[in-house]
């Protein structure tokens, strides 16, 4: 059976009678986050085919979430095979990418730069490093609080009641590995297949979370990450979006709960918490965890699939509450979009649709040239869905598009979600022309600040096009659903 646990992200109320109250001008006063103190303020980015030099704020303030996670942990992942991805641009030493403990928004507009420890100290962006003890150092110099051990040999304890398992192993087990040796929390077999499972109750390194995926994996032994089904609140730290983030909002815990369900249907059954998108007016579009009971179907699936999976859910989940809350609305704007017909004939409409999922009202979005980035998304979609015979006409119309977009008044802001589109969408990346991605490069980097009009405008799209919800509203739930709170 499905249950729901309500901690959301709280959205902003929108004013009443409107739609989120419009900007004094094209291009908002508060950009990112105040908070978040960035010393590096150039990096050498080598994710391309050539090494760029990129500002800081250029390359941080358009993440969502998502991409937050995606670039830690292929720093991570590449440091572990001895590749650097962001250097310094002050001093050529390497860099990882740090989030302000102190940044509210959760994205990449709460991040920076900072230098590995032991690199040269005369760099003049180099800050101080901060020792924070994590692992033993938490539980008074034991290896383990009570909390991990009690739910390690209940995590056993549920893994013994599945005889397609072989005998948990609990902290005991040393696995070679080139080497050196993994230990482990538990360790078992399925159908006699080798698995390793590791309970995270307190923040890890990130470079020893993708070390110890990347170690199992060499080794052939799958590896799942579990964690606590009750303390929900530690799903904010970004070590732990780090994990879920990545398999498609999807984490796996393990409580008394899913121990019984295991003992009853003798099947190893864990709980897995998903994000799910709401909508409850006068509230913009929140975060709350789904759970529900899974089984080693669910539990093994491969870390893709499971993104995969995990994104479909949560978009479809959106666009079914969007149909439930607001029948036709999404049909009656987006019908409007591709023949660039005046949007005023749907005000009544998208106002609606507006204070519904907390988006921008209608006079702002024209001013900021959404409906020029709507009809390229529709365009995007015809591409994707096209017959052979028609792809090549639909790739000239995304690639026209596209460098409408970039060559217009706001066309700077809008370079991320291009990016983003390019990267999930193959037939999109084979129309973009190099000289249209030099171009969006070079503007990119050009002076003056780049807004992420995206994310101004991340409700009204993801309404439109729910397949970049997951990429624009996913984040760590945190607090009581709106309802819920006192007045």
């Amino acid at each position: 059976m499905t249950s729901f646990q309500n901690t959301p992200n709280l959205p902003s109320v929108a004013q009443k009678g409107s739609a989120v109250p419009p900007r004094s001008s094209s291009v908002p006063a508060i950009v990112g986050n105040r908070k978040t103190r960035r010393a590096i303020k150039k990096v050498l980015d080598a994710r391309g085919v050539e090494p760029l030099i990129m500002p800081v704020d250029a390359l941080l303030d358009g993440m969502t979430a998502v991409d937050l996670t995606a670039v830690r942990r292929a720093i991570a992942h590449e440091r572990g095979e001895g590749n650097v991805l962001f250097r310094c641009a002050q001093c050529n030493s390497p860099v990882y990418l740090a989030v302000s403990h102190t940044a509210s928004t959760g994205d990449g507009r709460g991040a920076y730069f900072k230098h590995y420890g032991g690199t040269p100290a005369e760099c003049d962006w180099r800050t101080p490093d901060v020792m924070r003890d994590t692992g033993a150092g938490q539980f008074g110099g034991n290896q383990e609080g009570e909390p991990h051990w009690r739910l390690k040999h209940c995590l056993a304890d549920s893994i013994r009641c599945d005889p397609d398992f072989s005998e948990p192993v609990v902290d005991k087990h040393f696995i070679n590995i080139g080497d050196g040796h993994r230990k482990p929390d538990v360790f078992t077999t399925y159908k006699g297949k080798p698995i390793a499972l590791e309970l995270q109750l307190a923040r890890m390194p990130l470079i020893t979370i993708t070390d110890r995926t990347a170690a199992y994996r060499a080794a052939g032994i799958a590896l799942v990450w579990v964690t606590s089904a009750h303390e929900l609140s530690l799903l904010n730290n970004q070590n732990f979006r780090d994990l879920y983030l990545a398999a498609g909002g999807r984490i796996l815990a393990v409580d008394a709960a899913s121990y019984e369900r295991s003992e009853e249907t003798s099947v190893l059954h864990l709980r897995e918490l998903s994000l799910e998108p709401c909508i409850q007016h006068p509230f913009a579009v929140y975060n709350r965890w789904r759970s529900r009971m899974v089984a080693p179907d669910v539990i093994f699936m491969p870390e893709g699939q499971r993104h995969a999976e995990g994104q479909r859910a949560y978009a479809a989940a959106l666009a079914e509450k969007l149909q439930a809350k607001a029948p036709a609305l999404t049909e009656k704007i987006a019908s409007a979009v591709p023949s660039g017909a005046d949007l005023n004939l749907v005000a009544a409409e998208w106002s609606a649709l507006a204070k519904l999922v907390g988006a921008r009202d209608l006079r702002q979005s024209i001013q900021d040239e959404l409906p020029r980035v709507l009809r390229w998304l529709q365009a995007v979609e015809r591409l994707n869905n096209a017959s052979v015979e028609d792809k090549e006409v639909a790739g000239k119309m995304v690639a026209a598009c596209a460098a409408a977009i970039v060559a217009s008044r706001t066309g700077k802001h809008w370079i991320p979600l291009i990016e983003h589109v390019a990267d999930a969408v193959p037939a999109v990346a084979a129309v973009l022309t190099p000289e249209l991605r030099i171009k969006m490069v070079r503007l990119k980097t050009s002076a003056g600040k780049l807004h992420p009009f995206h994310a101004y405008h991340r409700h009204m799209i993801s309404a439109l096009h729910p397949w970049l919800s997951f990429w624009l509203l996913a984040k760590a739930p945190n607090g009581m659903a709106p309802h819920q709170r006192q007045p």
